[in-house]
């Protein structure tokens, strides 16, 4: 069936090929633990030689700050993988960078071209790092392309970011019962990289695993990452009936178009106070000692609970959200200008909107829902939801602070969020009715490894 063919029927349900990641808890023997972490040392490594020899690049072409970097140019300085991995040698004289997951290296080149990339989209605005202004304002040191934000930086042992990916390559990894195989090194002692996994879920019928991330946070703790493809039965509602419109809210998380409010619980700031008495005594301790390595363990493990209680309420409001509404509207805001607000940064990182987005959206297009963005130019907040009358004088940060305020037009009283949300409802009903945005949705949706087989309504 074509495109257009599909844009005038009615599609009753359809079967697509997506790509989900599952998260497990794995529990490593001591050697598959040696074996893991030289893989993330290894991958790390890979990634500090590419960066060095960038630095060295722009340091011989005398780069000019503003400047796009030639990544072609770049590519034709830099020694391949292999080639990296002949210039080093352990005490015994053995390659020791041939003993990992060959991935691990691949991977970390991968990274280091696409964090160039994103790069080369703001080189041309000269974004330095406010710790480097910092400097320079009260040490006087001049500022350089080092300096320069999302330019590519050295990895440390320090940031706690330990995780390699490894892909199935004609079915080197499996899962019997709750036995994860992974692929290894030829040269690697270890025969055979087999982990011990808590499958609290199971993966979904006839999937396929496409690749594995392995990761170890603060803690110690390891965990697995899954990508599988399966086929889902996505089904159209009849008809969509019930909408929701959702207005951003520093204080409440959201405020539904219906008057009530999500009452985000603010996870870190009822871990606080502990975390404020944890860190006191960890800054008390030597540093590197014994002591001080349990204490930074408790640190870390408060840390980690906060983002779990985070995720798991997210994934849990986005689910009752998805299963209650046809179609849920929200504001294209700017997360990352927001967090750069020294008043609202603290709350606004803390309650993590934007995964909230990512997790709603394809929990609406998986049951063939409609997950829409209003754009930013749309003035969901100066706009009175009874007459339309437009009023600037809300307009801006600085007038946040009136939450309430009377139509001039129609005289109709307003909670500021209650009528953005309601004025993003009526946006969605405007729009639903220009064109069928549940086919275009699913033939767009990037989640979706191939075009969809579509089921005719007969």
């Amino acid at each position: 069936m074509s495109n257009n063919n599909l844009s005038e029927s009615v599609v009753k349900s359809m079967f697509v090929a997506v790509q989900r990641g599952y998260v497990y808890r794995a529990y490593p023997t001591d050697e598959v633990k040696k074996y893991f972490l030289q893989c993330f040392g290894a991958g790390r490594k890979m990634y500090n030689l590419h960066v060095d020899r960038l630095y060295q690049y722009l340091e011989s072409i005398d780069y000019q700050i503003g400047e796009r970097i030639d990544t072609k140019e770049l590519k034709n300085k830099i020694p391949s993988v292999a080639e990296f991995k002949k210039m080093f040698v352990d005490s015994d004289g053995n390659l020791y960078l041939y003993n990992v997951d060959a991935f691990a290296c691949n991977e970390a080149k991968q990274h280091f071209y696409k964090a160039l990339n994103e790069f080369n989209k703001i080189a041309f605005q000269k974004q330095f790092k406010k710790s480097a202004l910092k400097r320079k304002d009260t040490m006087g040191k001049e500022l350089s392309f080092r300096d320069l934000k999302v330019l590519p930086k050295f990895h440390s042992k320090k940031n706690n970011n330990f995780s390699y990916t490894t892909f199935n390559q004609n079915g080197n990894i499996q899962i019997n019962e709750n036995i994860l195989t992974l692929p290894t090194a030829q040269k690697s002692e270890l025969r055979e990289v087999k982990v011990k996994l808590k499958l609290h879920r199971g993966l979904p019928k006839d999937s396929l695993i496409k690749n594995v991330t392995v990761s170890m946070n603060a803690n110690g703790e390891f965990y697995v990452s899954l990508c599988v493809e399966f086929a889902l039965e996505i089904t159209d509602i009849e008809k969509t009936t019930i909408i929701l419109g959702l207005d951003y809210s520093q204080s409440s998380f959201f405020v539904y178009s219906e008057g009530k409010k999500a009452n985000y619980p603010l996870f870190m700031r009822q871990a606080e106070e502990r975390l404020k008495q944890e860190q006191k005594k960890l800054s008390r301790m030597d540093k590197g000692s014994n002591r001080w390595n349990k204490q930074r363990k408790k640190v870390a493990k408060i840390h980690i609970k906060v983002a779990n209680q985070r995720k798991d309420w997210l994934h849990k409001k986005a689910f009752t959200l998805a299963k209650r509404y046809d179609m849920v509207i929200l504001e294209d805001l700017d997360l990352r200008s927001l967090s750069q607000n020294p008043d609202y940064a603290k709350k606004q990182q803390d309650n993590g909107f934007g995964n909230f987005r990512l997790y709603l959206k394809y929990k609406l297009e998986q049951q063939g829902k409609i997950f829409l963005k209003a754009p930013r130019t749309f003035p969901s907040t100066q706009l009175c939801s009874n007459c339309g009358f437009k009023n600037t004088k809300l307009k801006g940060i600085k007038n946040i602070n009136i939450r309430e305020w009377d139509c001039p037009k129609c005289k109709c009283h307003h909670d500021r969020d209650v009528n953005s949300g309601i004025n993003l409802k009526q946006y969605g009903e405007k729009h639903i009715h220009e064109k069928n945005l549940l086919v275009s949705y699913l033939l767009k949706y990037k989640g979706f490894a191939r075009l969809p087989t579509v089921s005719s309504t007969d």
